[in-house]
């Protein structure tokens, strides 16, 4: 019964090192890195799914970010950004205007940056695009998932 009972224990004690170790570690969370910049990929999704936006074509991957005193800043590339009218992200509760880095018109880019909370989690934007050229306008609401795995 003795045996039967240590062996128990041992197999449970093993069990959970074997998970711990097992266990992926993220690196990307802004407690464990260091203050500097850094580069992560990320997907833009549909506002109500996991799956792909179209408007995931029209961000350059990756990303820059920007670490410092525990606060992490996302630097994001538009392509065709002349069509992009305008791109918010959700920053504590409000939806606001991702501050403009900088912007190349000939080749009709531009560089917005806007506070990340955690690298684990989605980040909530609105976008609205504008195509004089066909008369397009529509606004959307999209999701941008950093990869915390491929920060570097």
């Amino acid at each position: 019964m003795k045996s039967t009972r240590f062996t128990s224990h041992i197999c449970l004690l093993f069990s959970f090192v074997l998970l711990f170790m097992l266990a992926p570690i993220s690196s990307a969370s802004a407690a464990v890195l260091a203050d500097g910049q850094y580069s992560a990929q990320y997907v833009v999704w549909k506002a109500d799914s996991n799956s792909t936006s179209t408007a995931n074509s029209y961000f350059e991957k990756p990303a820059k970010l920007i670490l410092k005193d525990g606060k992490i800043k996302a630097q994001v590339t538009l392509n065709n950004s002349s069509w992009i009218s305008s791109f918010k992200t959700l920053d504590q509760g409000v939806y606001k205007d991702a501050k403009v880095i900088s912007t190349n018109t000939s080749a009709n880019k531009r560089t917005v940056e806007f506070n990340v909370t955690s690298l684990t989690d989605v980040v909530p934007a609105k976008v609205s695009v504008t195509v004089p050229a066909i008369g397009y306008t529509g606004n959307y609401d999209i999701r941008l998932k950093f990869d915390a795995a491929s920060v570097q």
